[in-house]
């Protein structure tokens, strides 16, 4: 774990046209190589179009349509989908041979398209079935309102016809069988209107034909004439159960789409990334009539995997250096190790570190694990996150971004039950009278390891606790101010060093000995002692002239035209005294801003007291038993997630701010999807 990002390498690989592909194949299997898009060599033309790239763009738009069409499965589907994808470990490649991208390009099209398709065929049966199913109900419900007991009980010259009409208006409905004698409309819902009619064959043809322009059901029986209404309607509704039956298959068929074609579906996206990656490989390179050449990122500790793939190609060549200093936009490599990396996901939520700053997360490991810890302190609660970080951890099947939230589960358990152990309290209840050390209501002094036992109650020593929340925050600052000094060394800013970060600096460590020295804070330094008063009191002093004329000081060495050194020191001044006045309250709003920790530590003691108490006072044990579990979820729940925010609130706001700019861009390798993967990497 180092104190700035991998050292990243800019890698050269020149190789024959005829071998290019192959190259491209086993270097991106390393998935190592970050493609680096801007080359610019005399006399080198471009290897493949850049309008090419439209194409991923039309994949991966074609793609997220694809997902958007899926039906989202119901709870028992998703439970399935969930079962299968942890009893499938991996997923296997569409295609294993990547040598032509046009051909795989016209597959993953097809392939998208297909499954479009499957579901356009799907959705209309669907619809026009629910359709059928909804006429038949209304034309049900419409037997019964119509006057004729026998309706298809007609004449050998005459004909019935029943069905649903679509219009907006019952007059448009009326306006169609008006000239017939024997003709009922009805109005059933909104924009439906159950029509009967009876007449002539001819007539009721002509009618069917004009029908045929608008949106109309006809009902088709088949059955006898001489069925009544009644009759006529229990067809009807067995008909309806028959759709109903056909929907319910159709609406199964959907929700089961997800899990029928999810390593197919999966298998694309992943196919379309690997295309995508390729494709920058092939747009980046630049050619000659016999050689190809593109470039791309390597760290430091895997150009050995590289080397050991490239030297399978005798006739390739493999160049990499340092890139310069100036460069901006080189990438970062995220961390390998599973603890460092789970606090990165922390950190890159403000932004990953630049190749040239500072990465804090070796910092933020110990320090937010160690602030939640404190706002948290309770061994019972820390104890559960210990519990259920763990089970998350060794559980299988699980996605590597679950993993680690889990983790940090994991470790704010730890500090939790840590701090609970230093502050005496398990659920809310002192530790002492859990383990019958000390009777309840008893005050009498309980000693361990020699120490009066808690050794702080966040109940009675809030004035020791406020001191040492103070004190952290002020020690937290200046690591920031140190760590920006660190970075103001690698970009070789030594003039800011010593008019704005020295000065700001001595004058933290100045207030924090006067303030102590007064008795305002405690570390370790007798208030009463006349001399150690004084020299706070120079500190300070000190301090303030550092950085009131440190601006000016540094602008009389280090300006090289000498002509107008009053006024430069002037003007340093004037900035000085800006500075000043930033550091006075900064320190102040900085500072006092880290006593949140002894707020949420009291709201968690007085939120569980207040729980205990309510339970204290039921007297039915069931109800009892269930304050408190519900209690302490709500405290674990709530609070844990208040404390988790206020302590990223301290590290983004107060120590990020000093020194993190978080401008860094992720590497990410190219890969080739033509072997088995493993599938908890790509979630589910």
């Amino acid at each position: 774990m180092g104190l700035f990002p991998d050292k990243m390498l800019e890698a050269t690989i020149i190789t024959p046209k005829d071998v290019f592909p192959q190259v491209v194949i086993r270097i991106a299997e390393t998935e190592s190589l970050m493609v680096k898009h801007s080359i610019s060599i005399d006399g080198l033309e471009d290897f493949y179009p850049s309008s090419k790239m439209e194409t991923i763009r039309q994949l991966e738009s074609a793609y997220k349509d694809l997902i958007v069409q899926i039906p989202e499965p119901k709870e028992k589907f998703r439970q399935k989908i969930a079962r299968a994808y942890k009893k499938q470990k991996t997923i296997s490649p569409i295609f294993e041979n990547w040598d032509n991208l046009e051909d795989i390009e016209t597959k993953l099209e097809n392939q998208i398209s297909n499954f479009n398709s499957e579901l356009k065929n799907l959705k209309n049966k669907l619809e026009e079935l629910t359709e059928l199913k909804e006429n038949d109900q209304l034309i049900a419900k419409g037997f019964r309102l119509i006057e004729e007991e026998q309706p298809y009980n007609v004449d050998s010259d005459e004909s019935a016809l029943i069905g649903v009409l679509t219009t907006s208006r019952i007059e448009d409905a009326e306006n169609f069988v008006s000239h017939f004698k024997k003709q009922e409309v009805i109005s059933l819902v909104k924009d439906r209107h159950f029509v009967y009619v009876r007449g002539k064959k001819g007539e009721i043809s002509k009618l069917i034909k004009e029908l045929s322009i608008v949106r109309w059901y006809k009902y088709n029986y088949q059955g006898p004439i001489h069925l009544n209404k009644t009759e006529l309607e229990e067809e009807i509704l067995n008909e309806f159960n028959n759709l109903s039956e056909e929907v319910s298959k159709i609406e199964n068929d959907l929700n089961q789409f997800a899990i029928k074609h999810k390593e197919d579906i999966v298998a694309i996206k992943l196919s379309i990334e690997s295309y995508s990656h390729f494709l920058n490989i092939y747009v980046s390179a630049k050619q000659t009539k016999k050689i190809v050449v593109f470039q791309g990122w390597v760290s430091e500790k895997e150009i050995g995997i590289i080397e050991e793939t490239i030297g399978e190609f005798p006739e390739v060549i493999l160049e990499y250096d340092e890139p310069p200093e100036e460069m901006k936009n080189i990438p970062v490599a995220t961390a390998k190790n599973p603890i460092k990396s789970a606090f990165q996901n922390i950190v890159a939520l403000y932004g990953l570190p630049a190749s040239n700053e500072v990465d804090p997360t070796i910092f933020l490991i110990f320090t937010f694990s160690i602030f939640f810890g404190i706002m948290f302190g309770d061994v019972g609660h820390g104890l559960i996150f210990l519990v259920i970080g763990l089970t998350g951890v060794l559980a299988r099947g699980l996605k590597k971004s679950i993993r680690q939230m889990f983790l940090l589960v994991l470790v704010m358990g730890i500090t939790s039950s840590i701090m609970g152990f230093i502050f005496g309290e398990a659920f809310g209840f002192h530790i002492v009278e859990i383990l019958g050390i000390r009777e309840h209501g008893y005050t009498n002094p309980v000693y361990l390891f020699g120490l009066e036992y808690p050794f702080i109650s966040p109940i009675k020593d809030l004035v020791e606790i406020f001191n040492l929340t103070l004190i952290i925050g002020a020690l937290h600052v200046i690591l920031g101010i140190i760590l920006r000094t660190i970075n103001q060394i690698r970009h070789k800013e030594y003039s800011e060093i010593l008019e704005q970060t020295t000065p700001q600096v001595f004058l933290y460590a100045a207030i924090i000995y006067f303030l102590s020295s007064l008795g305002i804070l405690n570390i370790g330094i007798d208030p009463a002692g006349r001399g150690f008063l004084l020299v706070g009191l120079v500190s300070v002093i000190i301090g303030v002239g550092l950085t009131l004329f440190g601006h000016g000081i540094v602008a009389i060495l280090f300006k090289k035209k000498r002509k107008n050194i009053f006024r430069s020191f002037l003007s340093g001044m004037g900035m000085g005294l800006i500075h000043l006045l930033e550091s006075f309250s900064s320190f102040i709003s900085n500072t006092i801003s880290y006593g949140r920790m002894l707020a949420m530590l009291i709201a968690h003691a007085v939120f569980l007291s207040v729980i205990n108490a309510l339970a204290e006072q039921v007297g039915f044990i069931l109800f009892k038993i269930l304050i408190l579990v519900i209690g302490n979820i709500f405290v674990l729940v709530l609070e844990g997630l208040l404390v988790f925010v206020q302590t990223l609130r301290l590290h983004f706001y107060e120590f990020f701010s000093k020194f993190y700019e978080g401008s860094g861009i992720q590497h990410k390798p190219v890969f080739v999807f033509n072997k088995e993967m493993d599938l908890s990497k790509y979630g589910n």
